[in-house]
């Protein structure tokens, strides 16, 4: 939210002390001249009563925002001349809109009355300040322009705070239960991802932005998770999105009021958990303001062995400098050190065609809580967004990520018989790993004869790079039908200290430079036309011992994306389809008779065709569409006459399927998010024995819904309920499709007592107490059992 001032000129400012890019700062001194005339908008809010409607949201052409003050009242200052549309809303209400023309020097009072009393606004901020189910799928990072989702043709899902606060998720990976067709998955490290459209996801964007994540997400510090369908390429560039998908985790930002809350959360298996969310002004004007969150988590592992401690602490800073310009800068910083997930395999010796058939008890673990390795992962986001002029924005943001493995013991057992394990260690000692992102977006919002234009043009650079020294030790082979033989973290420092594990740094270059228009060419027809160029610069890695570089190689890939929305029933009703296009770049191969062949990057093309709703005021909201993606330019191993295996790019994949998201209110206390998803993936033309195949880990079936009811009246408001459940359908865990992991379902219920100062909150978790295992198509990891929560919430 913004708190427009104008104080100071921008100019001075600029010239002296900003950092901005000097393509910024070229066009602010090329369309200076445009900014004299002035003017201001003020306005009070109030209830049928008369009484303030403090906490309301004053929404200026829908990009700037305020909250009306104590008294009722909201300002926005220094506004070019020209037309604005006013609106307020509050949660739970109808919202409030107003039209008006600034002239230069205007000083025009608006006022609004909610239709409802000081005491009715009370009893939804006791339910929980819901949002709207319409402003939830709101997000300016999509599309990387202000539209709403019935004007954006792709499909996409918002879990928001109030979602996550009531089901008392504390990872990231729990909220993707709310997500259509998406299962929720673990990479091998332990990093969050899930499975959408046949294919994983596991990098993750922040605000829009790169990452390199060593932990997991730790939502004490996210507001939105937002999970964007399909291959997006042509927006986010190739090296954090998968063609299922991505994932973007809208971090808390400050605003303009003291307030914050502390909680102590326990649960089962010794977890302790305390968190603190504190936001402050730093001046009398509420232009610099500032916000902190922080957690510390202590947890045993629910089987034999196994334990972990987690650390977060997220500063973010916002500066208002004028009604033109405001500066953001925010961090992030997550330690973990404890025991790593036992990641479990199966290899061809098992002759069982299922995980739930191996004759282990489901809390062993086989390791030992002697092994404790660290992680940690950092974040800083900067950026300044300044207003060119009317039409134009722009936004220059820079993104530095960093992980880190030290001594990570990274426990591997592997099934060789229907009995036996075979046991190891991966050891990251150290895995660094580092992002650094430069974007410069422009943004304007003009019109071509009758035509409106909501215009991005971008320019992205990415700098990465992978600094590593890894050590693989087999440990020994276990018999599960007896004792388990003891295994210590001292003698695997024994077998390390006599092996020679080399260093590698490997670094990767992307330059990238796109558009997205979106075309309103009637009132109801609304047309998206993108693309993007990029060039991928592999620099190789690097042995510090050998001295040696190996595997560079450059890449230049084009992304195009085109959409087309319809409304029937303006802002009801949307007819959409879209092409989609995502790339990932493919090193090289050398071939066993000497030459080396150079490969194209492998593309994923997108149709998807279907309908979007916002009925009943804004109170019910469905999405519900088709897809077809089709893979091509994979490589596969090829066998040829003379005996030898070539690497060949001519491997095509399908995946299809039908995704339905319905979300709703309809009516005071009650909230529901449901979901399905219906995937059919095979392999086309790839090694003999995948044909036909199914990708690993993709499940055909994938339902998620929850439900919850809030009293907003009587001795017994703020009383809650909330229940759901995510079932996944059976999923192959090997590429011949024969061994696999079994469906499962888990049923969730929470309790709530929700008032303005204070909240209490149970959740039992896996109620049926069902046992079942998550991958991420190599690994295994098998999952908590019943489980419980209980925390208390002092607000402020």
């Amino acid at each position: 939210m913004k708190h427009i001032i104008t104080k100071y000129s921008i100019l001075p400012f600029i010239l002296k002390k900003s950092k901005l890019s000097p393509l910024t700062l070229l066009i602010f001194l090329l369309t200076s001249y445009s900014y004299a005339q002035t003017g201001n908008i003020n306005g009070k809010v109030t209830t049928s009563d008369g009484e303030p409607a403090e906490f309301s949201t004053v929404n200026l052409n829908g990009d700037r925002f305020t909250l009306v003050d104590h008294n009722g009242k909201f300002s926005f200052q220094g506004l070019s001349v020209g037309e604005y549309t006013i609106e307020v809303s509050f949660v739970g209400l109808e919202s409030k809109k107003k039209t008006v023309h600034l002239k230069d020097g205007d000083k025009i009072t608006i006022n609004f009355e909610l239709p409802a009393s000081s005491n009715t606004l009370n009893e939804f901020m006791v339910v929980g300040d819901k949002y709207s189910v319409t402003s939830r799928k709101e997000s300016p990072y999509v599309a990387r322009l202000p539209i709403k989702n019935l004007e954006n043709p792709q499909v996409y899902s918002v879990v928001d705070i109030e979602l996550i606060n009531e089901q008392m998720a504390l990872t990231l990976e729990e909220s993707f239960r709310n997500v259509p067709g998406a299962a929720p998955a673990k990479t091998g490290a332990g990093m969050p991802a899930f499975f959408s459209r046949g294919f994983q996801t596991s990098d993750n964007l922040r605000n829009g932005l790169a990452t390199s994540l060593k932990t997991g997400i730790d939502l004490v510090m996210v507001e939105r998770v937002e999970t964007i369908k399909g291959p997006s390429s042509t927006l986010f560039g190739s090296s954090m999105v998968s063609f299922g998908g991505l994932v973007n985790y809208v971090t808390k930002k400050p605003y303009q009021a003291f307030g914050g809350e502390v909680s102590y959360l326990q649960g089962s298996w010794d977890l302790s958990r305390l968190t603190a969310d504190i936001n402050t002004p730093l001046d009398k004007e509420n232009n610099l303001l500032f916000r902190f969150n922080t957690a510390f988590q202590k947890e045993n592992n629910f089987q034999d062995q196994g334990h972990g401690t987690t650390l977060v602490a997220a500063p973010s800073l916002s500066y208002q400098v004028n009604d033109r310009l405001t500066l953001r800068l925010d961090a992030d910083v997550q330690q973990y050190k404890g025991t790593a997930n036992t990641a479990w395999a199966v290899n061809s010796g098992v002759t069982l065609s299922s995980y739930d058939e191996l004759p282990i008890a489901y809390e062993r673990s086989l390791i030992d809580d002697s092994f404790v390795g660290k992680q940690s992962s950092s974040n800083v986001f900067l950026q300044a967004e300044y207003k060119l002029s009317e039409n134009w924005t722009s936004t220059t943001n820079y993104a530095y990520a960093n992980g880190e493995y030290n001594d990570l013991l990274y426990n591997n057992q592997y099934w060789i018989s229907n009995t036996e394990v075979r046991r190891a260690m991966g050891v990251f000692s150290p895995d660094k790993t580092g992002r650094k992102q430069f974007q410069q977006n422009f943004t304007g919002d003009f019109k071509i004869g009758s035509v409106r234009n909501r215009l991005v043009i971008g320019l992205d650079y990415i700098d990465q790079f992978r600094n590593m020294k890894y050590s693989y030790v087999w440990l020994d082979t276990v018999n599960v039908m007896e004792a388990t033989p003891d295994i210590r973290l001292q003698s695997l420092e024994n077998t390390l200290g006599e092996m020679a594990t080399p260093a590698r740094l490997s670094k990767q270059r992307s330059y990238g430079a796109y558009f997205s228009d979106v075309l309103n060419l009637s009132d109801r027809l609304i047309a998206m036309i993108s693309l993007r160029a990029d060039r991928f610069a592999n620099k190789g890695t690097y042995y510090p011992l050998t001295q040696q570089t190996t595997g560079s190689y450059y890449q230049t890939a084009f992304s195009p994306k085109l959409g087309l929305v319809y409304q029937p029933i303006k802002e009801k009703v949307s007819l959409f389809a879209n092409y989609m296009n995502g790339f990932k770049n493919v090193g090289n191969a050398a071939q066993p008779d000497g030459t080396i062949s150079v490969f194209k990057p492998q593309q994923a093309n997108q149709l998807e065709g279907g309908i979007k709703l916002d009925l009943l005021d804004n109170k019910l909201n469905a999405t519900v569409s088709y897809y077809d993606i089709q893979v091509s330019n994979s490589t596969r191993a090829e066998t040829r006459e003379d005996g030898m295996t070539y690497t060949v790019q001519d491997g095509t994949q399908q995946s299809r399927g039908i995704e339905v998201e319905v979300i709703g209110n309809p009516f005071p206390g009650f909230n529901f998010v449901t979901g399905y998803g219906y995937n059919d993936n095979e392999y086309i033309k790839a090694a003999e024995n995948l044909i036909g195949k199914r990708a690993l880990g993709t499940p055909e079936h994938v339902a998620n819904a929850w439900l919850s009811y809030s009293l907003i009246n009587g001795n017994l408001k703020g009383l809650g309920f909330g229940a759901g459940a995510i079932y996944v359908s059976d999923v192959f865990y090997n590429d011949t499709n024969t061994f696999t992991l079994p469906s499962y379902t888990v049923l969730d219920a929470t309790v709530f007592y929700n008032q303005p100062k204070y909240r209490i909150s149970f959740k039992a978790n896996n109620l049926t107490d069902e046992h079942y295992w998550i991958s991420d198509g190599y690994y295994v990891r098998p999952q908590k059992p019943a489980h419980f929560l209980t925390s208390f919430t002092f607000k402020f």
